[in-house]
């Protein structure tokens, strides 16, 4: 039940040029400025691929009472198999829909003609609507006649007159058990804001030739960001609550004043740290009413983008992107040993993404001192077409990029 969605970072500030290699001159300042709207997000791509509701369903019966409880009661020794396998307390659906704004600033200055330093952060509205229904009622009529059938005994009667007596769990009951039994904030409408995780590093021009270039990053990822509360079911964190440390290559080529090219990969390192989290005893039951201590190392991030740019002149371009994300499985490390191994199945995340950017820049009119401001704005509209265990989402950007 807990959404765990994706959030859009601000993209590295070298997209303000035409090469994906160059750097800042020297002195030289850059401050950008980006949007981010999503669309209604309702939806994700699975652990196989395929897309499913942002919600969940769950079923409570017999074998969610041994799982809430710990009890080990064992169907043909403990109690009569078919009740057991009959017993429905409910079915019950939540719906969940998310939308994200961000709002992303960034700096940069030249610190030499090959050397220049940036950092940026961006600030998130964030909210989620749930709504709780129930599909389907209790079993407990159909359930005391297969007890009573049993052997007709005195015993049998009376566990079939008492589960008869059982008080039918509606929605309302559900929300009473989520907040008194488990402790979680009630199940409805989730509104946050606050930072995400602050990015900086240095850009550092490898080689450059007329046509093309290298270009490397080292940088740090700082944990700034507004985390998940575990008290809450519907909320979205806005970082992980870690460092991260990563490299990244950017290179390109430029075929004419018309073409160019440009592609760059990043490896990202997520560094352990110590969360509290609930306790999950059941890989498909997620509730818990206590909480703990874990040791967790999110997995290592592979992003990779591919990108074409056409200019019509020196002001207009247009820049399909294609954008790769691979990660692996997180860790987790406590006395919780089964946790443990629950907390670990589908962390694994990989996403496709699709871009096109207009582009309007009189960065090379200015070069060219036919204008005199150096700046670019860009529209992007940015889709996520496949992936695994990530949200179905779409987003508009716009951004504001200027040279001082």
């Amino acid at each position: 039940m807990k959404l765990v969605l994706g959030l859009f970072f601000i993209c590295s500030l070298n997209s303000a040029f035409a090469q994906a290699w160059k750097t800042l001159p020297k002195g030289v300042r850059i401050l950008g400025y980006r949007n981010v709207t999503t669309s209604k997000i309702d939806s994700n791509f699975n652990q196989f691929g395929s897309q499913s509701s942002l919600g969940t369903s769950f079923q409570v019966d017999a074998a969610t009472f041994n799982s809430m409880t710990g009890n080990a009661v064992t169907p043909g020794t403990d109690v009569n198999s078919e009740a057991y396998n009959n017993l429905i307390v409910g079915a019950y659906q939540v719906d969940a829909s998310a939308q994200v704004n961000v709002q992303g600033t960034g700096f940069g200055i030249g610190l030499s003609e090959r050397v220049m330093f940036y950092a940026e952060i961006a600030y998130y509205k964030a909210q989620v609507k749930t709504k709780l229904k129930r599909t389907k009622g209790n079993t407990y009529e159909k359930t005391a006649q297969i007890i009573e059938n049993n052997n007709g005994g005195i015993l049998d009667e009376v566990q079939a007159e008492n589960l008869r007596r059982l008080i039918d769990v509606n929605e309302r009951t559900i929300q009473s058990v989520i907040t008194n039994h488990f402790g979680y904030r009630p199940l409805g409408d989730w509104y946050g804001t606050g930072y995400g995780d602050m990015e900086t590093g240095l850009m550092i021009k490898v080689a450059e030739a007329s046509t093309s270039g290298l270009l490397f990053y080292p940088g740090v990822i700082l944990p700034t960001g507004r985390v998940d509360d575990p008290d809450i079911l519907q909320d979205i964190g806005f970082g992980d609550g870690q460092f991260d440390f990563f490299g990244e290559l950017a290179t390109g080529y430029v075929v004419n004043d018309k073409l160019s090219f440009g592609t760059s990969l990043r490896y990202t390192y997520q560094a352990p740290g110590e969360k509290t989290i609930r306790v999950p005893t059941s890989q498909d039951f997620t509730l818990s009413d206590y909480k703990g201590n874990f040791q967790v190392k999110y997995g290592d991030k592979l992003n990779y983008m591919l990108s074409a740019t056409f200019a019509f002149n020196d002001w207009f371009s247009v820049t399909p992107i294609y954008r790769y994300m691979l990660q692996d499985s997180a860790t987790y490390d406590s006395q919780y040993t089964d946790a443990n191994a629950f907390l670990e199945a589908g962390s694994f995340k990989e996403e496709h993404q699709g871009q096109i950017t207009g582009s309007i820049s009189s960065i090379a009119p200015f070069l060219k001192k036919k204008f005199v401001l150096p700046a670019q704005i860009n529209v992007n509209l940015v889709k996520t077409f496949h992936g695994y265990n990530v949200p179905n989402a779409s987003r508009f950007e716009l951004e504001f990029r200027m040279l001082f």
